[in-house]
């Protein structure tokens, strides 16, 4: 008890520097239709994945186990769920992305490769959280782990916006 009102009291203290959601932005006038369809699915998938991280830090703060060095709060495999879903959205989206969306991509410099490593790094994370047997611990170190993977995630996904942003035609870009 006393160490689930401790993370409470903790919870209240940092509430101001917990992530917040991203705001919406007007997309760049001259992107194809492709392109803005993948930048709204961009946006969706950069909100959910921030109400990940904000949830995983939720949690590292207020389990009461988390000061023992683990976290058992079922609130980490929800979050870590839904960023897999969002991820695997984002990809399937990208995915379909004609050949010319393609070539204005690479044109403002912008590559799937690290979203990709980071996706495949967060598979590995969703298998073992997944297949855990109910209230079992995660390490504290893992989950930060995966609350970094995840906010590289969001910071990968941001860079597409400010890519397209610019334009290939900016050349300061």
């Amino acid at each position: 008890m006393a160490l689930w009102l401790r993370g409470q009291v903790r919870l209240a203290a940092a509430k101001d520097r917990l992530p917040v959601a991203p705001r919406t932005w007007s997309r760049p006038a001259d992107v194809s239709p492709g392109l803005a369809l993948l930048l709204e699915r961009n946006f969706v998938g950069r909100v959910a994945l921030v109400e990940s991280v904000r949830a995983i830090a939720v949690v590292l703060i207020t389990d009461p186990d988390a000061p023992l060095g683990f976290v058992r709060d079922f609130r980490y495999r929800v979050a870590v769920a839904r960023a897999w879903s969002a991820a695997c959205v984002w990809l399937e989206q990208l995915a379909g992305v004609v050949e010319d969306d393609r070539v204005r991509l690479e044109g403002v410099g912008y590559t799937d490769g690290g979203f990709r490593d980071l996706h495949a790094g967060l598979h590995r994370v969703v298998r073992t959280t997944v297949r855990a047997r109910a209230l079992e611990a995660f390490p504290v170190d893992e989950v930060a782990a995966t609350q970094a993977r995840l906010t590289a995630m969001v910071e990968e996904l941001e860079r597409l916006e400010l890519a397209l942003g610019r334009g290939a035609e900016d050349p300061y870009r």
